[in-house]
């Protein structure tokens, strides 16, 4: 079997977002700018990590309402507990090792924050949101929501680690999210010393993002907070001498036109236009 080996290594952007939420922006990342870095990982447009942090009582950490058309977010929690409210009426509370799969489609406004006892207590928050393209000819489609629960993806052990498949089929099991786009997405945590071995389809993009501590690809060492975008072949395999906490994403390009700005993705400036025009007017919506 042909292993995959690293083709680029993009380092993680510190920034803030929402409320002064601290977070690594990994795709895009460093170096990685536009129409280049949406190309680079298709079907994937952003991904954020957001904390650790300490949400001190009484602060209001979070990501107050905010528009969305034309893609998919994926917001995967690992410590605290958000709240999820849109103006299709969807809500849900997101709880360690859960996710939510909101679908943007033709147009939402939704707020994630932090739940009221930990506004009024403080606590720990981290977790990892993706943003997934919606095809052309989906990118109108109705706009939704759906809880995706811890207890729908548990951690698998195998040797050397553990993993919890949010996409796509992982170690005989298949994840709950599913998606326009062909994806496959996964969180794994490798012992000191462990490894991890898995096929994915030749053609598609696959990236592993280290969130925590330091993996090794083909003999090539991925840092903390980095990207590596990996090259052709149908074998991953991903190694850690300390041990390591890190995403898998893969999946089949699109190869369609993008056009960005801000929280919209369409396929053209005047599809981008006409959006911030629906939103202005209200046409997405608005929260209660």
């Amino acid at each position: 079997m042909a292993f995959r080996t690293v083709a680029s290594i993009v380092s993680g952007q510190p920034t803030q977002d929402g409320n002064g939420v601290p977070l690594r922006r990994l795709v895009p990342g460093r170096g990685q700018r536009g129409g280049d870095a949406f190309r680079a990982m298709d079907p994937f447009l952003l991904m954020d990590h957001f904390g650790p942090l300490h949400i001190p009582p009484g602060s209001d950490a979070g990501f107050p309402p905010h528009p969305h058309r034309g893609f998919q977010t994926l917001t995967y929690l690992i410590q605290g507990a958000f709240r999820h409210r849109d103006s299709t009426g969807g809500h849900g509370t997101l709880r360690p090792g859960g996710a939510q799969l909101m679908t943007a489609g033709s147009g939402i406004v939704h707020e994630e924050m932090p739940v009221p006892e930990q506004q009024e207590s403080g606590g720990p928050i981290e977790g990892v949101q993706l943003w997934i393209n919606l095809p052309k000819a989906d990118k109108g489609m109705r706009p939704g929501y759906e809880d995706l629960q811890p207890e729908a993806m548990p951690w698998r052990a195998f040797e050397g680690g553990r993993i919890r498949g949010l996409a796509g089929t992982w170690l005989g099991v298949e994840g709950p999210a599913r998606t326009p786009a062909a994806i496959a997405y996964a969180h794994l945590e490798l012992e000191p010393g462990g490894a991890f071995e898995h096929l994915l389809p030749e053609g598609w993009t696959v990236a592993v993002v280290t969130l925590h501590g330091e993996v090794e690809i083909q003999g090539r060492p991925v840092p903390e907070g980095s990207v590596a975008v990996l090259g052709e072949g149908a074998g991953l395999r991903v190694s850690s001498g300390a041990g390591a906490s890190f995403m898998v994403l893969a999946g089949r390009p699109l190869q369609e036109p993008i056009a960005h700005y801000g929280p919209f993705v369409m396929n053209t400036v005047e599809e981008i236009e006409q959006a911030l025009l629906d939103y202005q007017e209200g046409r997405m919506g608005r929260l209660a």
